[in-house]
């Protein structure tokens, strides 16, 4: 499927336009990107395993759809994927949490991966990568290899900013994750920093700048 970018809905372009303003303070940020982030994970449940089941309202009986919580995980991308970890657990509390480290070495720009708690397999698993930055797609190419290699049904790629150059690397290299972003912005500078962007997520998140 084509990516899905949500700058378009008034609702993201306000947080964005918070999260984008350098004098924003670290609390701010935090509040912000915790509902940016829940509006984006909202929309890529869409790429989330339902099942047709019934319920008794207070009233009658329902047919109703819901999401197979136990056949979801999250995949926060160390450390600024874990920004957007407390948003997804609100929407999906049933489903598991586990953890990549990837870090970039800040003159190739390349990603290491130092660090994973995936369990064996994750057949029938539906996968969703967390991590506000797809600047490169190096970090979300390397984390996706590892989790493919597991055999899930499904990995959705959920960020806030993406670049040009990282989302075609990543619908490239792997054509059948779905991606979702909140704003799509126009380039990479000389440092692999997305312009105009917001600056580093996770130092503004945890206000180590």
């Amino acid at each position: 499927m084509e990516p899905v970018i949500l700058e378009n809905e008034p609702s993201v372009a306000h947080l964005l336009s918070i999260l984008r303003d350098r004098t924003t303070t670290t609390s701010e940020y935090v509040a912000r990107t915790d509902t940016l982030a829940s509006l984006v994970v909202a929309t890529a449940l869409r790429s989330a395993p339902f099942k047709e089941i019934e319920i008794e309202t207070p009233l009658e009986t329902a047919k109703v759809r819901r999401i197979s919580e136990k056949e979801v995980i999250a995949v926060p991308i160390l450390r600024a994927g874990l920004g957007m970890e407390r948003a997804f657990l609100r929407l999906l509390p049933g489903a598991s949490i586990y953890h990549i480290g990837m870090r970039r070495d800040e003159t190739t720009f390349r990603p290491h991966y130092y660090y994973d708690s995936f369990p064996v397999d994750l057949s029938d698993k539906t996968v969703f990568m967390l991590d506000p930055m797809l600047a490169t797609g190096g970090s979300a190419v390397s984390a996706a290899k590892k989790l493919i290699e597991l055999k899930p049904n499904k990995v959705v790629y959920c960020g806030i900013i993406g670049a040009p150059d990282g989302m075609n690397k990543l619908r490239t290299t792997f054509p059948q994750i779905d991606i979702y972003l909140a704003a799509l912005d126009k380039r990479l500078d000389e440092n692999a920093y997305i312009r105009p962007g917001l600056g580093d997520a996770g130092d503004r998140y945890y206000g180590t700048l």
